[in-house]
């Protein structure tokens, strides 16, 4: 057997078993609600966040970016893996950033071997690239198709929301016991997020950094402009109720527009992806039907 398919094939081994390594060891990490209380422990009672040492965090765990500490340690060198975690995070997708690396890197060795399959040629090591950037990018795709799903569906439970937190404040209760009764009647994910925010609450955060950090795992500019409402009200006062009845009647008109715009440019954008796509997928057609006669653009 040749040895660049060795090679190959070896290569993919190692890396689907670091993969799974780092899948199989996120079950012998500590409990996170353990390592959040543990944060609070200062000769046996909790830490005032006022007092505490600047830059060191008093409710927030060390982010690991891998089950290996190895590679965890690695990857924390990187700028990049801070905001891979968090692009992670908002996706909803539970992978940690070394896990995701090893998959998306595992799927361009995979797609890089395929064409050697049918012989070895110059053509099948220029498309063997060309899928290996492809199977990179794969993954990634997918976590963002899973982020924009994720923060639609948010979108549109928002102005749900805000009914009922304003009818809650209505009725005589407080902004966190609103946000409480909303959430045991929304649906997730929002609720989830919301349940997390009184869960940091609980925990010693403040009201208005649990909201922020909201903020910060949605990134949506609707849920944005609630909080700046939410954060200004609690600085200058004010009717909340009101504040956010109005925001919702804002968002809702928002929705409409947006509904009517995307109606109109249905049709040119459909006419756009196919006549795009329409040369590439009569090449992919004409090489499985004829190669000799397509070779002849290549060669």
């Amino acid at each position: 057997m040749d040895p660049l398919i060795i090679g190959i094939a070896i290569t993919i081994f190692f890396a689907f078993i670091l993969a799974a390594v780092g899948l199989t060891s996120r079950g012998g990490q500590d409990d996170p609600m353990s390592s959040r209380l543990e944060a609070f422990r200062s000769g046996g009672g909790p830490l005032p966040q006022s007092t505490a040492a600047p830059g060191k965090a008093t409710f927030r765990e060390k982010r690991s970016y891998s089950g290996l500490p190895v590679l965890s340690t690695f990857l924390a060198q990187f700028g990049g893996s801070e905001a891979m975690a968090i692009h992670l995070e908002r996706a909803a997708v539970p992978l940690r950033v070394g896990e995701f690396y090893l998959i998306r890197w595992g799927m361009a060795a995979l797609f890089l071997v395929i064409p050697f399959v049918f012989g070895f040629a110059a053509f099948n090591l220029f498309l063997g690239i060309g899928l290996s950037v492809v199977g990179y990018m794969l993954p990634a795709m997918w976590v963002n198709n899973k982020k924009k799903s994720r923060l639609n569906k948010i979108n549109q439970q928002l102005v749900d929301l805000l009914g009922l937190v304003s009818n809650s404040l209505k009725s005589g209760y407080g902004l966190m016991q609103s946000f409480e009764f909303a959430s045991r009647q929304m649906q997730p994910p929002i609720s989830l997020e919301i349940r997390r925010m009184l869960r940091d609450s609980n925990l010693g955060m403040g009201a208005e950094d649990a909201l922020n950090a909201v903020g910060e795992r949605i990134d949506s500019s609707d849920l944005d402009m609630v909080l700046t409402a939410i954060n200004i009200q609690r600085t200058v006062g004010g009717n909340l109720a009101e504040i956010l009845d109005k925001v919702a009647s804002t968002m809702r008109e928002r929705e409409r527009i947006r509904g009517e715009i995307n109606t109109l440019v249905a049709q040119q954008k459909m006419t756009g992806i196919v006549i795009g796509g329409l040369p590439v997928f009569m090449f992919a057609i004409f090489m499985v039907m004829n190669p000799g006669y397509m070779s002849l653009l290549i060669t």
